[in-house]
């Protein structure tokens, strides 16, 4: 479904990781079961309360970022006025 869903997931995934949680362990601390997280990511569907739980498991936070922002940001690194 959502590829952007799908890169959170991987995300979230990664950092637990970094925390020593295996994604079985990340998934159980979250409330959800290791098959219900392998399916929702390859579904990239996923409740928002869920991938919060996830995030919060691996120490993170889910931050909504203006496209506009980001397109600003990518064009300032790209000409080098970034950190002016």
């Amino acid at each position: 479904m959502s590829q952007q869903i799908k890169d959170l997931m991987s995300q979230i995934i990664s950092a637990g990781k970094e925390r020593g949680l295996s994604q079985a362990q990340l998934a159980a601390n979250a409330g959800i079961t290791a098959v219900g997280l392998s399916k929702a990511k390859a579904r990239g569907d996923l409740l928002v309360s869920t991938l919060e739980k996830l995030a919060a498991q691996s120490d993170l936070e889910l931050v909504l970022l203006s496209r506009r922002t980001r397109e600003n940001d990518a064009k300032a690194i790209k000409s080098g006025t970034f950190f002016d």
